[in-house]
């Protein structure tokens, strides 16, 4: 009789921590956002970086934090960014006037 009671309310745990643990990956897995949204969606982009960046710790692992940083970076790269030089800092004596 116990080992009756013991292997159902074993059955029914297992039961209850598989349902929860799937539901918490749907949860996850549906609310991110793909790199191609981000990039047809500049202002969802900047809203989520500032928020990501805003709180790292908490926000690290989160899968729209992370597609909003490669996206990021893919929107980013090939661009090019003025370069600041400050000629009169310049050595005299590699052939620099």
């Amino acid at each position: 009789m116990k080992a009756q009671h013991l292997s159902i309310i074993a059955i029914g745990s297992l039961a209850l921590t598989a349902c929860f643990d799937s539901k918490q990956t749907q949860d996850n897995t549906t609310a991110a956002h793909t790199v191609n949204w981000y990039l047809a969606h500049n202002n969802q982009l900047d809203d989520t970086l500032n928020r990501c960046s805003n709180n790292p710790a908490k926000y690290r692992n989160q899968p729209d934090c992370i597609n909003a940083l490669q996206a990021a970076n893919q929107r980013s790269a090939g661009e090019l960014h003025p370069l600041h030089i400050d000629v009169d800092k310049l050595p005299k004596h590699h052939g620099w006037k």
